[in-house]
């Protein structure tokens, strides 16, 4: 178990990672500090959110570790 764990790491590309991580985080906080201060545009924000959670969650739910395994990919290969 211990070793499937450590094959799961990154060994060289985990600060990609980490970074990757990071920026999605301030990007949520931005969001979240633009959405509050909206205004009088706020319910209309909402209305476009609710939107494309609806068009893009399924593409989302399929292809969000699409990603990481790239990275894995290309840090074997490193």
């Amino acid at each position: 178990m211990k070793a499937q764990i450590e094959e799961e790491k990154l060994k060289y590309l985990e600060f990609l990672q980490v970074a990757m991580i990071h920026a999605a985080l301030c990007v949520v906080k931005v969001y979240g500090y633009a959405k509050e201060n909206s205004g009088p545009l706020k319910p209309g924000v909402q209305t476009v959110e609710g939107t494309v959670k609806t068009v893009v969650g399924p593409v989302y739910d399929k292809f969000h570790d699409v990603p990481v395994e790239v990275l894995k990919f290309v840090d074997r290969k490193v």
